[in-house]
Protein backbone atom coordinates (compact mmCIF):
# COMPACT_ATOMS: atom_id res chain seq x y z
CA UNK A 1 0.00 0.00 0.00
CA UNK A 2 1.45 3.31 -1.08
CA UNK A 3 0.62 6.45 0.84
CA UNK A 4 0.95 9.73 -1.05
CA UNK A 5 3.37 12.06 0.64
CA UNK A 6 1.53 15.25 -0.41
CA UNK A 7 4.61 16.89 -1.89
CA UNK A 8 6.88 16.36 1.11
CA UNK A 9 10.54 15.50 0.60
CA UNK A 10 10.43 12.28 2.62
CA UNK A 11 14.16 11.63 2.29
CA UNK A 12 15.01 15.05 3.74
CA UNK A 13 12.54 14.51 6.58
CA UNK A 14 14.08 11.11 7.33
CA UNK A 15 17.61 12.56 7.22
CA UNK A 16 16.71 15.38 9.63
CA UNK A 17 14.91 12.97 11.96
CA UNK A 18 17.87 10.57 11.92
CA UNK A 19 20.26 13.40 12.80
CA UNK A 20 17.92 14.48 15.60
CA UNK A 21 17.80 10.89 16.86
CA UNK A 22 21.56 10.43 16.92
CA UNK A 23 22.35 13.84 18.40
CA UNK A 24 19.47 13.49 20.83
CA UNK A 25 20.60 10.16 22.23
CA UNK A 26 24.29 11.09 22.31
CA UNK A 27 24.08 14.66 23.64
CA UNK A 28 20.55 15.38 24.81
CA UNK A 29 19.13 12.35 26.51
CA UNK A 30 16.32 9.92 25.88
CA UNK A 31 13.50 12.37 25.24
CA UNK A 32 14.98 14.11 22.17
CA UNK A 33 16.30 10.77 20.92
CA UNK A 34 12.91 9.09 21.14
CA UNK A 35 11.14 12.04 19.50
CA UNK A 36 13.65 11.98 16.63
CA UNK A 37 13.18 8.23 16.28
CA UNK A 38 9.41 8.64 16.14
CA UNK A 39 9.89 11.26 13.44
CA UNK A 40 12.06 8.88 11.45
CA UNK A 41 9.59 6.03 11.75
CA UNK A 42 6.61 8.21 10.73
CA UNK A 43 8.34 9.84 7.73
CA UNK A 44 7.09 7.37 5.11
CA UNK A 45 3.46 7.24 6.19
CA UNK A 46 2.83 10.60 7.91
CA UNK A 47 5.42 13.19 6.79
CA UNK A 48 3.65 16.11 8.50
CA UNK A 49 3.64 14.27 11.84
CA UNK A 50 7.28 13.27 11.29
CA UNK A 51 8.24 16.92 10.83
CA UNK A 52 6.47 17.80 14.09
CA UNK A 53 8.24 15.02 16.00
CA UNK A 54 11.58 16.15 14.59
CA UNK A 55 10.90 19.77 15.51
CA UNK A 56 9.97 18.78 19.05
CA UNK A 57 13.09 16.61 19.27
CA UNK A 58 15.23 19.68 18.59
CA UNK A 59 13.21 21.78 21.03
CA UNK A 60 13.61 19.12 23.74
CA UNK A 61 17.35 18.94 22.93
CA UNK A 62 17.68 22.71 23.42
CA UNK A 63 15.70 22.61 26.68
CA UNK A 64 17.92 19.82 28.02
CA UNK A 65 21.06 21.82 27.22
CA UNK A 66 19.68 25.00 28.80
CA UNK A 67 18.75 23.09 31.96
CA UNK A 68 22.19 21.48 32.04
CA UNK A 69 23.97 24.82 31.69
CA UNK A 70 21.78 26.36 34.39
CA UNK A 71 22.50 23.39 36.66
CA UNK A 72 26.25 23.81 36.17
CA UNK A 73 26.03 27.55 36.90
CA UNK A 74 23.97 26.94 40.03
CA UNK A 75 26.42 24.26 41.17
CA UNK A 76 29.41 26.57 40.73
CA UNK A 77 27.62 29.38 42.59
CA UNK A 78 26.61 27.00 45.39
CA UNK A 79 30.17 25.69 45.79
CA UNK A 80 31.49 29.25 45.70
CA UNK A 81 29.12 30.29 48.45
CA UNK A 82 30.06 27.26 50.56
CA UNK A 83 33.76 27.94 50.15
CA UNK A 84 33.25 31.64 50.87
CA UNK A 85 31.34 31.01 54.09
CA UNK A 86 33.69 28.44 55.60
CA UNK A 87 36.21 29.80 58.05
CA UNK A 88 39.52 28.30 58.97
CA UNK A 89 41.02 28.67 62.43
Amino acid sequence: MTVPNSGFDVEAIKKNALIATIVGFLCGGAIPGVLGLLGYLKADTEPETAKKFTKWAWIAFAIMWVLTILGIILYVVFVGVLIGTTTTY
